[in-house]
């Protein structure tokens, strides 16, 4: 199982780009995550962040760090908490995540293009339910 879930992981990371994909970008895979963590949960505390990625504080914000130089997040006081930091992105990081995904819908389409569409909503349903398992930690 861990074989087939690195192998799926490291078959996305080296697709090739169709000539018409946007270039990806020059995140790594973990700042792409951290971004996308960004969008769907909203703004939070640094520290919560690290926590729902299973980090440290401080790669966490070597992490935003990155994410704020790229102009895709930005820090703010927690207004709760003086000595606190929240984390958000920015409208750029949305439109980054959002191009994202369309790519990998775009290579996911040419995968399973030629499935029927029983077969392509099995793979897109175990899929799902993979992710559900190994979040259930």
């Amino acid at each position: 199982m861990a074989d087939a879930v690195e192998g799926l992981v490291e078959t996305l990371v080296r697709q090739r780009r169709a000539a018409s994909d946007p270039e990806p970008g020059e995140l790594s895979t973990f700042q792409a995550v951290v971004l996308s963590t960004l969008v769907d949960r909203g703004s939070m505390r640094l520290g919560t962040l690290a926590e729902s990625l299973g980090t440290t504080d401080a790669t966490a914000s070597r992490t935003v760090d990155v994410l704020e130089a790229h102009g895709l997040a930005q820090r703010r006081p927690d207004p709760g908490d003086g000595r606190g930091v929240i984390v958000a992105a920015s409208a750029e990081g949305k439109a980054d995540v959002r191009r994202r995904r369309q790519r990998l819908e775009r290579l996911a389409a040419r995968a399973l293009g030629d499935l029927s569409h029983d077969e392509a909503r099995r793979v897109a349903s175990a899929l799902v339910e993979l992710q559900t398992l190994l979040d259930r930690r």
